[in-house]
């Protein structure tokens, strides 16, 4: 696999407090990173950081061998890192294919020159959403609109993908629906994923790889049933099942 994202040492400190503490790791195209951890671990932070939303104190973000971090989150996405967010923010009387025209049109007016990776069609086929181009997004389900933000992200033509607890609220046949499409992101269209979600049901299938966080740091890292194996994550972040 070519590596697509890099992270280097990364901190972030808020006054005195690192709430991102020396975290390396890197992502493949076509992987996908489960990234977890207690609340207040450093996940939303690190994630922020990717995004390019916070500078990074110390480290860097490289993306294809170019650096991505530290200059704002229009630059990383303009080098190709799109996030998505646990809340949907969809206008509620455009369709989707209305929305996702947008979408194109933000990527070319940010990216002069390219054009749009995936067709809508295909887009709404890897992501569950066959049928519903035409329909107004409030009358999509609401695992449909968590679906349709995903499409928004993709819509800019991004290598690496960050989402924010895509499951959350969402029950056992969406969150199956949901991981299916995911999968799909990166298989069908070799797109680097890191997700942060608290479900495990729902991440640990999903993942290829695992990156555990406590108290701002790398706890533990490796697949899915090395962590579920993993001492020092069972007694710290498993409950010691």
């Amino acid at each position: 696999m070519t590596t697509l994202l890099h992270a280097q040492g990364l901190t972030k400190k808020f006054g005195g407090v690192a709430a991102v503490d020396d975290v390396s790791f890197t992502l493949d195209a076509g992987s996908i990173l489960g990234l977890i951890g207690p609340n207040g671990s450093g996940k939303t932070t690190l994630l922020s950081i990717l995004a390019g939303t916070h500078a990074p104190t110390a480290g860097t973000v490289s993306l294809d061998g170019r650096t991505a971090s530290g200059r704002g989150a229009h630059r990383a996405a303009r080098a190709g890192i799109a996030r998505t967010f646990q809340t949907t923010r969809l206008f509620p009387t455009w369709t989707l294919r209305d929305s996702l025209r947008l979408a194109h049109g933000e990527r070319n007016r940010r990216q002069p020159g390219r054009h749009t990776t995936w067709p809508d069609e295909e887009l709404a086929r890897v992501l569950a959403l066959d049928g519903l181009l035409d329909r107004p997004c409030a009358g999509l389900t609401s695992a449909a609109q968590r679906l349709a933000m995903i499409a928004l992200a993709l819509a800019t033509g991004p290598r690496v993908l960050l989402l924010d607890e895509p499951a959350v609220g969402m029950d056992h046949n969406e969150a199956d629906i949901l991981g299916e499409a995911v999968r799909r992101v990166a298989d069908d269209l070799g797109v680097g994923v890191v997700v942060v979600d608290h479900n495990m049901r729902f991440l640990m299938p999903l993942a290829d790889t695992v990156l555990v966080m406590a108290a701002g740091a790398v706890l533990a890292t490796g697949t899915p049933e090395e962590i579920r194996t993993d001492k020092a994550v069972i007694t710290s972040y498993l409950g010691g099942a």
